[in-house]
């Protein structure tokens, strides 16, 4: 029969083996869910790193900025090629603000020039809301510093000569919330391809005309002339074409009405 201290040794080694497995066993489980480290790199710090950062990606909210919004942009799939710069400012300059860049048709290109410019979806429509601002600033500023200049029996000039400060001051403030909108690079080269000189002209060449044509065909046309160019948009039947002058203010748009009360225009044949 065996002794009674055999019989202890006995279950003594067995109790150790089975919690001997039973660490083992634990051990691969724990090891699977730690990511692979260089051979002899695992230490308790780099252990007790590694469930910090666990415990942090699962508890911290990330915090959005600027730079970080830009590089979260998601990439296309298309094939992209590299373009320096100053090539498109130079395209931007030349092709595009070098017919938009007064101030009520800036965003005409601002869109397609902000896009070439690599700007984020947050940008432009910042930057769109900026034109805008700035476009509604002028047209305010206009109620109180531009009045009406020479009228003849058919043409009306307007004086935009006091408005030369308040548009510097509203072009002033449009740069620098480009500046402050966009990273520097982009916002100086877009900034550069835009022709301030044609944001608000005030000389008297430059300076609004207004006036009615009779095409060919007999239509009228009312006429916004500024510089080389203009626009013109049809009449409406109500407006006859009987020798009588035709009131200025009931044609043209609501940026001239409060300038042109009382006047009237005869109609000239189309040139």
């Amino acid at each position: 029969m065996k002794s009674p201290q055999f019989l202890m040794h006995l279950l003594t080694g067995a109790i150790g083996l089975a919690l001997g497995l039973t660490l083992a066993a634990n051990f691969r489980s724990g090891a699977a869910n730690i990511p692979d480290a260089p051979a002899g790199n695992l230490t308790k710090e780099s252990t007790a790193e590694i469930g910090r950062a666990d415990t942090e990606s699962e508890t911290k909210i990330p915090t959005r900025t600027r730079a970080r919004e830009r590089k979260e942009e998601p990439k296309s799939s298309e094939p992209r090629v590299s373009i320096p710069l100053k090539s498109i400012v130079d395209i931007l300059k030349e092709k595009d603000f070098n017919y938009s860049s007064d101030f009520n048709r800036l965003d005409y290109s601002m869109k397609k020039a902000l896009v070439l410019l690599g700007a984020t979806p947050v940008e432009q429509e910042e930057i769109m809301k900026l034109v805008k601002t700035s476009e509604s600033e002028i047209l305010a500023a206009e109620k109180n510093h531009m009045k009406l200049g020479e009228v003849t029996a058919d043409l009306i000039k307007m004086d935009m000569s006091r408005m030369r400060g308040p548009a510097d001051e509203i072009a002033g403030r449009t740069k620098d919330g480009i500046r402050a909108t966009l990273p520097a690079d982009l916002a100086e080269g877009l900034i550069s391809a835009i022709n301030w000189e044609e944001y608000y002209p005030t000389d008297d060449e430059s300076s609004t005309q207004l006036k009615i044509t009779r095409g060919r065909n007999g239509k009228l046309t009312a006429w916004e002339m500024q510089g080389g160019g203009g626009t013109g948009s049809g009449l409406d039947a109500e407006f006859e074409d009987d020798g009588k002058p035709l009131p200025a203010e009931k044609i043209f748009d609501d940026r001239w009405k409060p300038f042109l009360k009382g006047v009237t225009l005869l109609p000239k044949d189309d040139e």
